[in-house]
Parts: structure tokens; sequence; C-alpha cells
């Protein structure tokens, strides 16, 4: 995701967005690897301003953080996305990945994480939270508590863009993870710079030693589908796959 600044900003705060049902959900299919089978989801916000069009977060996202509004926007799309999920019915896949915001985790989020799938119905261990490996030692570290609690009550946790930030691997070791995400940089330079291939393989394997489930992020074309496969890589999602959809086109997809 770009982090480059919009020349044009909105005009009005997020909580205003909300009130006027004007924020949207995409959904990115996760793939496993062996089969093609979509597994879960990755629901992705964005927002459909009445004046400036359907933006994506690098429109909105410094915005919201700098109104001090991560966390209210982690609440609207975690319960969203466990309602998008269950009204999916049969056809929905396993899982739906939600992401919190550093903002979030700095936070007691064990009650909206609660309040969302007791008001929705979504089984616990059907919904996924997606950690920023952009969040700092500390914050991870004061969040663990919580994610410890919601990770007894059935929720997944994984990491996300693993190996672009600078996370204490002692982490790993501290909380019960369900997996790690490989940041799209070193999947798109696999091919090509024996560097990028060999942090996607030293990822890999430091999954799989941990006995963690590994998703390789930004997968693009069949010849890096193909090398992720043969280094052991289980899941994985990008264009190759599928764009981040609507919900009827999800429901399209699946029904396909």
């Amino acid at each position: 995701m770009s982090t480059a600044l919009p020349t044009t900003t909105p005009d009005y705060s997020v909580a205003q967005a909300i009130a006027r049902d004007e924020l949207r959900l995409r959904y990115q299919p996760i793939v496993r690897t062996e089969d093609g089978a979509v597994v879960a989801v990755e629901a992705l916000v964005r927002w459909e301003h009445p004046t400036l069009g359907l933006l994506t977060p690098d429109r909105f996202l410094h915005m919201v953080h700098r109104d001090g509004q991560l966390p209210l926007l982690d609440r609207w799309v975690l319960h969203r996305a466990c309602q998008d999920l269950v009204d999916l019915g049969a056809a929905a896949p396993e899982h739906v990945n939600v992401n919190l915001s550093p903002a979030t985790l700095a936070t007691d989020f064990t009650e909206s994480v609660t309040t969302a799938l007791e008001r929705t119905g979504l089984a616990a261990h059907r919904l996924r939270l997606e950690l920023s490996e952009g969040a700092d030692l500390s914050t991870l570290t004061h969040a663990g508590k919580h994610l410890e609690c919601l990770i007894e009550r059935g929720v997944g946790v994984a990491l996300d863009d693993m190996g672009a930030g600078a996370t204490d691997l002692r982490y790993l070791s501290r909380l019960a993870l369900h997996g790690i995400k490989i940041d799209k940089q070193f999947v798109a330079g696999m091919l090509t710079d024996p560097r990028d291939h060999a942090i996607v393989k030293l990822l890999t394997d430091l999954a799989h030693g941990l006995h963690l489930h590994v998703t390789a992020e930004g997968v693009e074309t069949a010849e890096q589908l193909g090398a992720l496969t043969r280094l052991g890589v289980s899941y994985a999602q990008g264009f190759h796959f599928a764009p981040a959809l609507t919900l009827p086109e999800l429901t399209t997809m699946l029904a396909a």
C-alpha cells in the first residue's frame, strides 16, 4: 500500500462517514496453494466519498490517524466483516482476516472484538486478527495480554507484512500466533533478486519451525505461485487469484 499523502483529502471525519453509511468493505481471497481453494478473505476498507469518489486507505488513513479515530474505524471494520461472513452463509470461506492498527493495539480492544462476535453470531475461530509489523515491540507487548485472552476464545492471530518492519523476533515465541504473512515486496522480487528469494525462504522456514501457517501477499503471476509452492508456502493472496472484491463479486467467485 502506498504511503504517499494524497493531494486531495476528505473534508470531514471518519465518524461522519460512518454516520452517513459511506464506508465500504472489499474482500481479497486467500487461497490454499495446493489446490486453489478459497479458505479465507481479508477485509479491506474503502470510503465512498460523495465528492471524491471511492477512496482507498492511502487517501484517508493518515487523516484518521491524525484525528485519533483509527480505533473507531477498526471497530466498524470488525463488526461489518463479521456480519458479512455470517450473511454469506454456507458459501462463505472458513475465516475472515481483519487488520488491527497500532492505535487499536495500544488500547484494551478485547471488548470491541468480543462485541463484534456476539452481535453478529460469528464463531470466534472464524475470525483472524492481523497485526501490523509496523507496530513497535512495546505496543505489541502491551497488546499481548489482550490477544492471549482472545486466542483462548479461539480467535486466530497473525503477524502481517512480515519482514517489512523491525519487530523483535522474540515476540514470535511470546504469543500463540496462528501464522505470519510475508510482505509483498519480497514476493515481487523473489524471481529476480536472490536476496528476496532468500528472505521468503527464511521466513517460510521460520514459520514452519514455529508451527505457524505462512501466507504470501501480493502474488501476481503463476511463476511466483510456483516458486512459493516449492518453498512450502501453504497460502497466498494477490491479483493472480483476485483483486479486492465487493461482497456480490465475492459471492459470484465462491459460487464458481
